[in-house]
């Protein structure tokens, strides 16, 4: 959940963002990976999903290695709302008027307001002076979660809202925002308030909200992965009969222990095809689970034999996105 200074302009253009949040390709996060919007000190960037068809806004390294995770298995992933600003008054939930959501009995947000005063936590919840003749008011602000992703299974759509933190105690103390004149006990104190008026905010609507420590990722796999989604805006030049070949050619290099390299060079003599083109549908192959290469212990290069799959990202990570988690 990004720390804001909210200011009557910022606010302003949270809500036109926000007040519904579009769907599809047209979502405006309340916050964009740029100098002028991300929070100070924060380490902001786009990464581009091929099944969202959009950059996805990231403004933390934390951010991304979830991203990378959650793009990679998908499990049913149709929507994903980042930086989403969590209602302050009463709202629609956040599937109505999807089509997916037809015929689905949907519960409306109460607003961070009414559950931030039933939890005792009113005083932590942010405010914005609008200036006028007379001095200036004070109205609701907002707090912006991190990612809020839409799924699909068996039962229909529901949704799932993430928390994403580089460590467990991250949830407790803050990691952005706090300097040496900052008071802990009152950091940590407005901390938790949020934490838990989010938390409320979405079981009201029975969404679960998912804590997730990113320190239990391992970098190797999270490394992978962001290389992969490098790759998911390059287009190669060849067939769809073209492209089965190569990807059996790096799924039988694969079974006998050869780099990547060694069947780029067998495939460009035997086929014509470039190193470029087949470096492509090796590295999307990869992401779409064609190519089952292991992951976890050893990074992709294309001059290091290729290792199958040892362990499977979504067997260690998925029960994160599905519904009975």
């Amino acid at each position: 959940m990004a720390e804001l200074k909210l200011s009557e302009a910022r606010l302003t253009e949270i809500l036109r963002r926000q007040d519904p949040p579009a769907f599809g390709a047209g979502y405006e996060p309340s916050l964009k990976a740029c100098r002028e919007e991300a929070p100070s000190g924060s380490r902001f960037a786009t990464v581009w999903s091929e099944l969202l068809g959009r950059e996805v806004h990231t403004l933390s390294t934390p951010e991304r290695a979830f991203l990378s995770v959650l793009l990679y298995c998908e499990c049913g992933l149709f929507e994903l709302q980042e930086q989403r600003m969590l209602p302050f008054a009463p709202a629609a939930h956040p599937l109505e008027g999807h089509p997916r959501a037809i015929g689905l009995p949907l519960k409306r947000f109460r607003g961070t307001l009414k559950v931030a005063d039933e939890l005792h936590h009113l005083s932590f919840h942010p405010f914005v002076t609008l200036k006028d003749d007379d001095g200036g008011r004070d109205v609701p602000g907002c707090w912006v979660g991190d990612y809020l992703g839409f799924f699909v299974d068996a039962h229909g759509a529901f949704c799932r809202n993430f928390n994403i933190k580089a460590t467990r105690a991250a949830f407790t103390v803050p990691s952005y925002g706090v300097t040496v004149k900052t008071k802990l006990s009152q950091a940590t104190a407005r901390n938790t308030a949020r934490h838990e008026v989010e938390k409320q905010l979405y079981a009201d609507i029975e969404i679960r909200t998912i804590e997730v420590a990113t320190e239990e990722i391992p970098p190797i796999l999270v490394a992978n992965l962001l290389e992969l989604l490098r790759w998911q805006k390059h287009r190669h030049a060849l067939t769809s009969e073209q492209e089965r070949a190569v990807l059996d050619a790096f799924n039988e290099g694969l079974e006998v222990g050869a780099s990547p390299l060694e069947v780029m060079g067998a495939v460009g003599l035997d086929q014509r095809i470039t190193m470029y083109d087949q470096r492509i549908v090796l590295m999307q192959g990869i992401f779409k689970r064609r190519v089952r290469l292991d992951l976890f212990d050893s990074h992709i290069f294309i001059d290091k034999s290729m290792v199958p799959e040892q362990q499977d990202v979504k067997e260690v990570f998925g029960h994160w996105f599905r519904r009975e988690a």
